[in-house]
């Protein structure tokens, strides 16, 4: 037999007098000052003959199908928003084409109106959007390169590139590799040309490492685009400053579920959030298509403010100054020594200037003129002819 919970209004010596009268089975009875909840028979609501009564909660389905009925409008309110969603979701309300030239986003945007890709139109389909693509890259093949569109929410994005047909630059005949800085050089290879320096040699910058003139007995008998690469130490230095008081995050263990809704790049959460400072973690739940649904997982969180010990503040400071000079240098640079060359704290700031030993690449290409070298050779010999 099926149970149900029921809410009497009326004085509660009066409703227990009364049930007993009826003949009414109550297995449980939780008291309260506004009037008692009795768990009886489902059978038994018949015999209740009165007007201040409540059903608070029926148990297995029809306990479901009393919830869902008393959320009706809850959920006739997140049905219609979703079907909302997706309906404008699947609306185009701009077509923006990405392009310096103006006259390739006139003929692009021209193009995608004739076929049907313009502003408050549905959504084409996959397979229409790249048959659109072909059309007007094969019609246009000797003005377009490249054209993408990309869906973003209510609008698309048209990404094309302009077809260049330009000339193969031939290599330069005589080239140098010169230090693009003062440093000591740790190695030199050439794949071209002349290597003119060696480990340990200090070289200023612009000087010559790798040299394009090919030489013999003190003579150039030709020249080359020299190729190679001289790595040397450098060295730099980073100033640096870091407050003693700091931010932190602090959980503090209270944590909310939500659902969010996804279509394309609309996002909406089913529960506003009522906390000040939170992070959110998303895991989802069910997709298909573009539409999916995430659970959300809600940490709050309080942010404190901290103060460093001069080790702490010490420490961050070298961790922010590496940082910072790891941004200057390429991805072959590589930090060989570091070391603290001053060190104050001052109105609670810690400041450090910081000096760094670097293994890099110091050579660059220039271009030389060979008839400005060949002159040069020539007035050489003269004045060696002359002597």
């Amino acid at each position: 037999m099926n149970k149900i919970r029921i809410k009497l209004f009326d004085d509660n010596q009066y409703s227990i007098k009364y049930l007993y009268r009826k003949k009414v089975n109550v297995y449980d009875i939780e008291y309260r000052d506004s009037g008692n909840i009795y768990t009886i028979l489902e059978d038994d609501l018949d015999k209740i003959w009165v007007n201040s009564l409540e059903v608070v909660s029926y148990r297995g389905y029809k306990n479901f199908l009393y919830k869902l009925k008393a959320n009706r409008h809850f959920l006739i309110a997140i049905f219609i928003s979703i079907a909302l969603l997706v309906f404008f979701s699947n609306i185009i309300m701009n077509v923006t084409v990405i392009h310096s030239d103006k006259d390739i986003r006139t003929l692009v945007l021209d193009e995608l109106y004739d076929r049907g890709v313009k502003p408050f139109i549905f959504k084409k389909s996959f397979s229409e959007l790249q048959d659109i693509k072909k059309k007007i890259k094969d019609e246009y093949k000797d003005d377009i390169e490249w054209l993408e569109i990309i869906d973003e929410g209510m609008k698309y994005t048209v990404r094309v590139e302009e077809r260049i047909i330009t000339k193969e630059e031939s290599e330069p005949q005589y080239c140098d590799i010169v230090s693009t800085k003062d440093a000591v050089v740790l190695s030199a290879v050439s794949s071209k040309g002349q290597t003119i320096v060696a480990p340990t040699d200090l070289v200023k910058k612009d000087s010559v490492l790798i040299s394009g003139q090919i030489k013999f007995n003190e003579s150039v008998k030709s020249h080359v685009c020299a190729k190679g690469e001289v790595y040397g130490n450098t060295w730099y230095r980073v100033s640096i400053s870091v407050p003693l008081n700091h931010e932190v995050k602090e959980y503090t263990g209270l944590k909310k579920r939500n659902i969010g809704l996804e279509y394309g790049s609309s996002y909406m959460r089913i529960f506003r959030v009522h906390l000040d400072e939170y992070e959110v973690e998303k895991k989802k739940l069910f997709s298909i298509g573009r539409f999916a649904i995430y659970k959300e997982s809600v940490k709050e969180y309080k942010t404190n403010t901290e103060i460093y010990n001069e080790n702490e503040a010490k420490e961050e400071a070298l961790k922010q100054a590496k940082e910072k000079m790891q941004m200057k240098l390429d991805d072959k640079a590589t930090i060989i020594d570091e070391k603290v060359l001053q060190s104050d704290i001052y109105n609670s700031i810690i400041s450090l200037s910081v000096f760094y030993s670097v293994k890099e690449p110091i050579g660059k290409r220039v271009i030389r003129d060979v008839t400005m070298d060949e002159s040069l050779d020539d007035i050489a010999k003269e004045d060696k002819e002359l002597e």
